[in-house]
C-alpha cells in the first residue's frame, strides 16, 4: 500500500474522530445550557414564592390605635380579618379593648395573661388562642386575654398598672417571648414595629427612668430602620462574608438549602457580655411587676416562650442565644420568691422531635392552631391544682 493512500484511510477516521468531539462538546454544552436554564427557572419561581408569601400579609385596618402612654393599643368593639399565604382568620376585640370574651361575674379564679401577639393568638381564631382553650378546660376559673401585638415587657408592666388591674385578677401570667421582648425593652421603636414605644432606662443604682413619654405619634425613622436583630445579637462578632458568600449566599436556592451562608456562632461568655444590661433592666421590670401583683394580691407566673427557630432549627444562632436566654432567666428569677417561672421552651421542642412539626406557621412564624393547644395543655397541667 502506497503512501498516498495511507493518508487517504486515515482521513475519514480523523473526521470520525471530529465529529465524536463535536459531539461530546454539544453534549456537554447542552448539559450544562439545560443546568443553567433550570438553576435559573428554579431561582425565578423560589424568590416569587417569597415575594408572594411576603406580601401575602393583609390585615385590615383599624384595630391598632395610637396611646400616649402605651404606643399603641387594641380598638374596643373591633372586628376584621388577617390574610396570610399561612392562615386567613378573623379577630374580636372586646368592649373594653382586648381579644376574646369580657370577664364573668360567676368566675372562681380569675387569671389576666399579659404578652404580644403570641397571646394575643395572632394567626388562629378567637376561639383558638391558648387563652380561650384554657377557659374552655377550665370549670372554675377565667383568663383574660390583655395580649397586644408587639408589646414588651416595659409596655406590659405599663399595662398592669393601668388597665389589667381594674379587673382585680386572682393571677398574672406574664408570657415573655424570647425572641425580641428583651431586646425592645431597651428601644424606643421596636425590632419589628414602625410605632414608637415607652421604654425605661436602668441606672446603675438600679432605678427606673421611663423615657419617650408621652410616645411621640412619629414612625421609625430611616436610621433606625438598618438595626436588625442580627446585628443586635451577633454584634462584632458576626463574620465578613467571603468572596463566595457574597457572590452566592443571597440566592434563593442556596439560602434555601444552607449553602454558602455566614457560619455565625457565639458562646455563652459573648451572650452574657452582650446581654447583660437587657437581663438587668428585664430582671428590675419584673420586680416592678411583682410589687404590683403584691398590691392586686395576685399570683404571678412568668411563662417562657420560644420562638419557631428554637423549636425547628436547633443549631440556629436565633436558637442559641434563646436557649441562652431561656436559662439565664430561669436563673435570675429562681431568686424572686413571688415570682413562679413555667418554661414552655424545652416542652415545645420535645414535641417537634416526637414528629409534632407544626408547632409553628411555617413563613409567618406564630403558633399555629396545633401549638395553641399544646401551650394551653402544658399551662393547663402546671395550672391544674388551682383552676381545673
Amino acid at each position: 500500500m502506497n503512501t498516498a493512500s495511507t493518508g487517504m484511510g486515515k482521513q475519514p477516521e480523523q473526521r470520525m474522530a471530529r465529529s465524536r468531539k463535536r459531539h461530546f462538546l454539544f453534549a456537554v454544552f447542552s448539559v450544562f445550557l439545560s443546568g443553567a436554564a433550570s438553576l435559573y427557572i428554579a431561582e425565578w419561581c423560589l424568590s416569587y414564592q417569597r415575594h408572594s408569601i411576603e406580601r401575602s400579609d393583609r390585615l385590615q385596618p383599624g384595630m391598632i390605635l395610637y396611646d400616649p402612654r402605651l404606643g399603641w393599643r387594641l380598638n374596643p368593639n373591633w372586628r376584621g380579618s388577617h390574610q396570610h399565604h399561612d392562615f386567613n382568620v378573623e379577630y374580636s376585640i372586646n368592649r373594653f379593648g382586648f381579644r376574646g370574651r369580657p370577664p364573668s361575674d360567676t368566675a372562681a379564679r380569675r387569671y389576666a395573661v399579659v404578652g404580644d401577639s403570641f397571646s394575643f393568638g395572632q394567626g388562629v381564631g378567637d376561639d383558638a388562642t391558648f387563652v380561650e382553650l384554657l377557659n374552655s378546660a377550665s370549670g372554675k376559673a377565667e383568663f383574660l386575654n390583655f395580649g397586644v401585638p408587639g408589646y414588651s415587657t416595659d409596655q406590659q408592666y405599663l399595662l398592669i398598672r393601668e388597665r389589667v388591674k381594674l379587673f382585680e385578677p386572682d393571677g398574672l401570667l406574664l408570657v415573655v417571648y424570647l425572641g425580641n421582648d428583651l431586646f425592645d425593652n431597651a428601644r424606643p421603636f421596636p425590632l419589628q414595629g414602625d410605632h414608637a414605644k415607652p421604654y425605661y432606662r436602668l441606672h446603675p443604682d438600679g432605678s427606673l427612668e421611663l423615657l419617650n413619654t408621652p410616645v411621640p405619634r412619629e414612625s421609625r425613622p430611616a436610621a433606625a430602620r438598618t438595626d436588625n436583630l442580627a446585628h443586635l445579637v451577633l454584634g462584632e462578632s458576626q463574620s465578613p462574608p467571603t468572596v463566595l458568600q457574597r457572590w452566592l449566599g443571597d440566592f434563593e436556592i442556596t439560602r434555601r438549602l444552607g449553602l454558602f451562608q455566614p457560619d455565625d456562632r457565639v458562646d455563652d461568655a459573648g451572650f452574657a457580655a452582650r446581654f447583660s444590661y437587657h437581663r438587668a433592666l428585664f430582671k428590675a421590670l419584673i420586680e416592678r411587676i411583682s410589687g404590683s401583683a403584691r398590691e392586686l394580691q395576685a399570683a404571678l407566673t412568668v411563662v417562657l416562650l420560644p420562638g419557631r427557630s428554637y423549636v425547628d432549627n436547633p443549631a440556629s444562632v436565633s436558637a442559641g442565644y434563646q436557649d441562652f436566654l431561656r436559662r439565664s432567666l430561669l436563673s435570675d428569677l429562681s431568686s424572686m420568691a413571688d415570682v413562679e417561672t413555667i418554661d414552655l421552651a424545652v416542652a415545645l421542642r420535645e414535641a417537634r422531635d416526637k414528629g409534632n412539626d407544626e408547632l409553628y406557621y411555617p413563613n409567618e412564624g406564630h403558633l399555629s392552631p396545633q401549638g395553641h393547644v399544646l401551650v394551653a395543655r402544658l399551662l393547663g397541667e402546671r395550672l391544674a391544682k388551682k383552676v381545673f
